[in-house]
C-alpha cells in the first residue's frame, strides 16, 4: 500500500506544485489508507487526484 501511495503522489505531484508556486505556501501532506483490502492503482490514483484539487480549490 504505501509504494502504490508513494507511486501516486509522485505521478501527481506537478499538479500541486504548480498551484503552490503562484501561492508561495508550504504543505504538508499525509495520506492515509483506512480499508481491510488492497484496492487497485486506478482507485487509489483517483483518489489522491480528487484530494489534490480538493486542496487547490480550497485555496
Amino acid at each position: 500500500m504505501k509504494r502504490l501511495l508513494k507511486a501516486s503522489f509522485f505521478l501527481n505531484k506537478s499538479i500541486l506544485e504548480k498551484h503552490i508556486l503562484i501561492i508561495n505556501q508550504n504543505y504538508y501532506i499525509i495520506l492515509i489508507y483506512k480499508a481491510f483490502y488492497l484496492p487497485e492503482f486506478k482507485n487509489i490514483n483517483e483518489s489522491v487526484l480528487n484530494i489534490f484539487n480538493k486542496i487547490i480549490k480550497n485555496h
